[in-house]
């Protein structure tokens, strides 16, 4: 998702060249990490915690999880139910990028958690048929062990494939996310600093330029002064969540976001809580702020909703893959259900009314309970 940067923040960031052997190394860790939870027996899932989080780590998931204080809280309200729902889960890494960030080392990953979806997960039915969950993911590791974690799960886009649907249709395309076209988004050889530099000085560069919005209606003469066409490449591709969904090129993506977006957040601008991760490793470039982007919900149209005039805070990541001039993929994990909540729209709210707190579709379908 693009967004308009706090400009104290955009000033003062500084890129800071990093050793490519430990970026290396900090991002094997992570995958193995994340590996290990993944695979561990479910027995042994409390022990892989607890390798892989140090004991005060706090874990914070999309709506309707939000925040896991420790690695009880990890483990019961996160990591178990995933497991759970998912018995046979793999998990695809599509994007894995490091460097340093405010001190700290953060590893960015995005990808798809792809099973056989078994058993209900916060209430959304089991279809016992395959699903594949979108992550994205800021990890800061310290000391071999993670200390604070942000994991985007699309939650509504695994309601869309359980066949539930709470919303207006989506403007973009609703569709599998792609990885990068060149295949090579797991980072796990060294990469240039001065080609880390240029992508995430390119990305920022972009940012600054959506400061430049005036406000104004958004029709397609306001937008051209933002120049975002200095930016992207004629034929990008914007990965949006659910909801949003899926645009190519500049004017697909202003038609089928930019525009639905502004129109009802015209004054929507970065706070002083600024980014908790912007790093550039090699090609690929990582954003995202947690309640970092905050507007007010003044215009119509955007998930099919009329305005409610609420302040809003928005939890969002960007992955961006660059080629030697301009940006040509964005990956948006984006938490709806977490805006739309503040916009008076309870998504988990309208499901369980829906299915009634059915243990699965096959049961709803049947009719084994009221």
């Amino acid at each position: 998702m693009t967004i308009k940067p706090d400009n104290t923040l955009t000033a003062t960031f500084q890129y800071h060249p990093v050793d490519q052997a430990e970026n290396v190394a900090h991002k094997q860790r992570v995958v193995d990490i994340m590996q290990q939870i993944i695979q561990a027996p479910p027995p042994a899932l409390k022990d892989a915690l607890q390798a892989a989080y140090h004991a005060d780590a706090r874990v914070n998931v999309t709506h309707p999880i939000n925040g896991c204080d420790g690695l009880e809280a990890a483990y019961t309200q996160l990591w178990r139910p995933l497991r759970c729902a998912l018995p046979d889960v793999e998990r695809r890494n599509e994007i894995v990028a490091g460097g340093r960030y405010q001190g700290a080392y953060w590893i960015g990953c995005l990808g798809h958690y792809v099973g056989t979806f078994a058993n209900d997960w916060l209430d959304i039915p089991a279809t016992r048929g395959v699903v594949s969950v979108r992550f994205g993911e800021g990890h800061m590791l310290r000391d071999g062990k993670i200390g604070q974690s942000y994991v985007f799960i699309d939650f509504l886009d695994l309601l869309r494939q359980a066949g539930y649907w709470p919303l207006a249709p989506s403007l973009g395309r609703e569709m599998r996310w792609l990885p990068p076209m060149t295949q090579d988004g797991v980072l796990l050889m060294p990469q240039d600093n001065a080609i880390s530099q240029q992508t995430i000085e390119r990305v920022l560069r972009m940012h600054a330029a959506l400061g430049q919005y005036s406000g104004r209606p958004p029709t397609r003469a306001v937008l051209d002064e933002m120049e975002m066409v200095n930016h992207w490449h004629p034929h990008f591709m914007w990965y949006g969540p659910a909801g949003i969904g899926t645009t190519r090129g500049l004017a697909g993506f202003e038609d089928y976001h930019q525009i639905p977006f502004l129109t009802a957040f015209p004054d929507r601008k970065g706070s002083q809580v600024g980014h908790f991760i912007r790093i550039g490793d090699g090609r690929y470039a990582v954003t995202g702020g947690w309640e970092y982007l905050q507007a007010t919900h003044t215009g119509h149209g955007f998930l099919g909703l009329p305005p409610t005039g609420r302040r809003v805070k928005m939890r969002v990541m960007d992955f961006y893959h660059c080629d030697e001039r301009t940006i040509c993929e964005n990956w948006v994990p984006f938490d709806i259900p977490h805006l739309l909540l503040q916009m008076g729209v309870d998504l988990f709210g309208r499901m369980r009314s829906q299915f009634r707190h059915t243990a699965s579709v096959s049961d709803w379908l049947l009719g084994s309970k009221a």
